[in-house]
């Protein structure tokens, strides 16, 4: 009986700090066009990659973890391509319709609010603000939930606020995965 009640009191230990583990995210990719890598990019689907477009703008050959990817989708408004890399597998994302904490990668981030972004003139796209230190090449990193939701692909950090990073919002990729 001792043996059961202690196994049941373990189980309710551990049980909270499993619960909050967060999910793994995609798998990510480095995107390169031309010599160097230059973005970030993850799977979405059977030989599919997600990405940042103005990475693309560059010359070069596009290649994914060094193999050649085609351009099948571009949506400039939104900033992001879908590539085709034979031998890339994934999942499409799931996408979470609301989200105040996530991680890019094992950095945390928090979402400070939802807006329409407009960089260097370009369109304004709906997008998240957020709290994370993101580096040269993290454009085209997921955001992902506690939960493994999908919440933004990062596109930006501020110029002049440290710690400021740009997001799509996620919500905003439905037709541009669809087709």
């Amino acid at each position: 009986m001792r043996a059961v009640a202690a196994a049941c009191l373990a189980a309710a230990l551990l049980a909270p700090s499993v619960a909050a583990a967060p999910a793994t995210g995609p798998e990510l990719v480095a995107v390169s066009v031309g010599a160097a890598d230059t973005a970030t990019g993850f799977a979405v689907g059977p030989g599919r990659v997600l990405t940042v477009a103005h990475v693309l703008d560059r010359r070069g050959d596009v290649m994914v973890d060094g193999r050649r990817a085609t351009v099948l989708r571009r949506d400039d408004r939104l900033d992001l391509a879908v590539l085709a890399v034979p031998g890339v597998d994934g999942e499409p994302p799931r996408v979470a319709t609301h989200a105040t904490k996530a991680l890019l990668g094992a950095r945390p981030a928090r979402v400070v609010r939802r807006m329409h972004a407009r960089v260097d003139g370009g369109p304004a796209r709906p997008a998240l603000e957020v709290r994370v230190d993101v580096a040269a090449g993290d454009s085209g990193a997921p955001l992902v939930t506690a939960s493994g939701r999908l919440a933004g692909i990062i596109f930006a950090r501020s110029r002049n606020r440290p710690s400021t990073a740009y997001a799509v919002d996620a919500t905003a990729l439905g037709a541009l995965l669809e087709r």
